[in-house]
């Protein structure tokens, strides 16, 4: 959508979606690529499975950070 706004020249509505999302976007590598997207993925029932070896699950404290923003950005109630 960012993108799609950009390029048909709607550049203010794609930098305050940008800027919406920032935190997200963040938020989406506080753990190794890619733990954490396939935990937002799950999350959002979107069935990304578990990480494998050497891959481990993310800690309490960056689950909740990642909720929280997924939270923020109306993907998680």
């Amino acid at each position: 959508k960012i993108c799609s706004l950009w390029f048909a020249g709607r550049i203010d509505e794609s930098r305050t979606l940008y800027f919406r999302h920032l935190d997200l976007m963040n938020k989406l590598f506080v753990d190794v690529n890619p733990i954490p997207v396939k935990q937002a993925l799950n999350w959002m029932g979107l069935q990304a499975g578990p990480c494998r070896l050497p891959l481990v699950e993310m800690g309490d404290r960056e689950q909740g950070l990642l909720r929280a923003a997924m939270q923020d950005c109306g993907l998680l109630r």
